[in-house]
């Protein structure tokens, strides 16, 4: 009986999940706190699409495949974690968000204001996680600088790299969403490079000496004297160019994680201390849970898993972040859909992941992702 409970369940989240509801027909349902997680036991069939807008960023410019076609993805950055949660929220909201937005709140968002939202349900999520200020301290504080075009690691938005998904959705409840048509983020800082240059050459000629509120809020290592005016310059820029609207349902993340990252996830393998089978089950099991409920979750895993690292590389793990579009059952093997937003070529990966990819959605079986999985977050 269980299992005829399931399959119905299963069936009823693919016809659910497939196509979008228009609006004002999102689903505005706010998914228990603490739900029992099960792995969806046939496999069931489930397909999401993320929204997508057709505007400069992302126009046919005569290539193939044509950008239209494509997720979007994060060009040179090293911010896959913004797309991820980008894709994450647009499903819940139907919009397309602007990546570059989710960043900017993540590195910069003043986390005090939490708390002045009225939303009774954001209220409840921020009482039932007391410690989320020190969960975004931390966050913050794991970012990293890039010396590439940046010999003074001055921690400027554009050389800021990596972060938390789940804590870029629960910063994005400030101020409303932005949507991606405003904030142009498809291949990565490209379409807004013009500015960046600007605002660097002109906060340089003439820094203003005072300090500034807007990014007061972030972790010291993000701040400097010749950073803070070019930061507090690009918040400007956004907040000029974004017709923010509020948020239509709160958004509550639901986290769990094995390691800290991927290179966590591969000392704790070389070491012998593999995640058990439970933990990873319960990772999967979170994944099914938020395809079942017309939930687009992110897992943390790495990129080697679709394309082999490069010798010269000097990354050696790789974190990657990606929205899971869908499951099916193929050959007796359950596999998921992650939409991949590198911008990279199926015809770069590795042999066997190739013939498994259409532009940029790629399916994975479940042995392979396993293989480098350590982490899952969903929105309530």
């Amino acid at each position: 009986m269980r299992r005829a409970r399931h399959a119905i369940a299963g069936l009823v989240a693919a016809l659910s999940l497939v196509g979008r509801a228009p609006a004002d027909e999102i689903d505005r349902r706010i998914l228990p706190v603490a739900p029992a997680y099960d792995r969806n036991p046939t496999c069931a069939t489930v397909a999401a699409t993320i929204p997508f807008e057709i505007h400069t960023g992302t126009r046919d410019v005569g290539i193939s495949p044509s950008p239209k076609d494509l997720p979007l993805n994060q060009g040179e950055s090293a911010i896959c974690f913004a797309y991820a949660t980008a894709d994450m929220i647009s499903h819940r909201i139907d919009r397309a968000v602007a990546p570059l937005d989710v960043a900017t709140k993540f590195y910069f968002a003043d986390p005090e204001k939490l708390a002045a939202i009225p939303d009774p349900r954001l209220r409840r999520h921020l009482r039932a996680h007391p410690t989320y200020r020190a969960d975004i301290a931390w966050s913050r504080n794991n970012a990293e600088v890039t010396r590439d075009g940046n010999p003074g690691l001055e921690p400027y938005f554009d050389k800021i790299e990596g972060g938390e998904e789940d804590t870029a959705a629960l910063l994005y409840n400030i101020g409303g969403y932005c949507e991606d048509r405003d904030l142009p983020s498809n291949d990565g800082y490209r379409y807004v490079m013009p500015t960046l240059r600007s605002l660097r050459y002109r906060t340089r000629l003439h820094a203003p000496k005072q300090s500034f509120r807007s990014v007061a809020a972030t972790a010291s290592h993000l701040r400097s004297r010749r950073a803070d005016p070019f930061n507090a310059a690009w918040i400007a820029h956004v907040e000029s160019v974004c017709r923010r609207a509020p948020l239509p349902v709160p958004l509550l993340p639901v986290s769990y994680r094995v390691a800290a990252s991927q290179a966590d996830f591969a000392d704790m393998i070389e070491s012998g201390r593999h995640p058990s089978k439970r933990k990873l089950d319960r990772i999967l099991a979170m994944v099914d849970y938020a395809l079942d409920h017309r939930r687009v979750p992110t897992v943390g895993y790495s990129w080697y898993l679709l394309e082999a690292r490069d010798p010269k590389d000097p990354d050696l793990f790789a974190d990657h972040a990606s929205p899971v579009i869908g499951r099916r059952r193929e050959g007796g093997v359950c596999q998921y859909r992650i939409q991949d937003n590198t911008g990279e070529y199926c015809g770069r990966l590795r042999d066997g992941i190739r013939e498994r990819c259409d532009n940029g959605r790629v399916w994975v079986t479940e042995k392979e992702l396993r293989e480098t999985l350590y982490s899952v977050t969903y929105l309530r």
